[in-house]
């Protein structure tokens, strides 16, 4: 069966891109895994397990909001909380899984500047596309749904 990854967070930009990824499976007929990166501090003392346990929490919500905004295209969803750094878990998990067939992100921009200083998750997930990645990166808008009118 066919899949599509998904980077979810739980900002506009990834409920975009699990709301595109949902129209997409139900053409292709492909499920949806929907990945919630976090990173993993539970080896630091006692004070960053605390906060590692809270994460994953907030995940873990994040995920069941990522479900209900598919619920309607009537796809199959499975959620997965990882640790690490979004674009190289999701692109490890496309280059292990031959059923990937794609993987989409939000696209946001904080503010001025910050396509100078910070790199976006979705533009370091494209990056991966030259270190191997074999499956395309769909990156969605992430300011408004207007875009999935068009779909």
């Amino acid at each position: 069966m066919k899949k599509i990854l998904v980077g979810i967070d739980g900002s506009q930009a990834s409920m975009n891109a699990i709301k595109y990824a949902a129209k997409m499976a139900r053409v292709m007929q492909a499920d949806i895994v929907a990945i919630n990166v976090i990173n993993d501090l539970s080896s630091y003392n006692e004070y960053y397990k605390d906060i590692s346990n809270k994460l994953k929490r907030e995940a873990e919500d994040v995920l069941k909001r990522a479900e209900a905004a598919v619920q309607s295209e009537g796809v199959m969803i499975k959620t997965q909380v990882e640790t690490g750094t979004p674009d190289v878990v999701l692109a490890e998990r496309a280059k292990a899984d031959p059923e990937v067939a794609m993987i989409v992100a939000g696209a946001s921009r904080k503010g001025p500047g910050t396509k100078f200083f910070i790199r976006s998750k979705a533009h370091a997930l494209v990056d991966q596309i030259a270190a191997g990645l074999q499956c395309p990166v769909i990156v969605v808008p992430g300011n408004d749904e207007d875009f999935l009118k068009r779909i």
